[in-house]
């Protein structure tokens, strides 16, 4: 992955982090290849606190890891 692929990709973290922390509501479902042209199927909607939590600390751990990445190449 070159730099600014990974820049784009701290961005794009970056502000999903905003997004689930403001959030009200998240919507989870499952996407099979075979049925993709129908978009998610197995959908639910779960309130922010019940997942919230959970989904940004695993973008700020995604979040981490991009930034070592960025700094083993040099950029940061």
């Amino acid at each position: 992955m070159n730099i600014d692929d990974l820049l784009q990709q701290i961005q794009e973290t970056e502000r999903l982090i905003t997004v689930y922390r403001n959030a009200g509501e998240v919507i989870v479902g499952t996407q099979d290849p075979i049925y993709s042209r129908r978009g998610l199927i197995n959908r639910t909607t779960l309130r922010a606190a019940e997942i919230g939590d959970l989904i940004v600390n695993i973008l700020e751990r995604r979040l981490a890891v991009l930034r070592a990445e960025l700094q083993k190449l040099g950029a940061a």
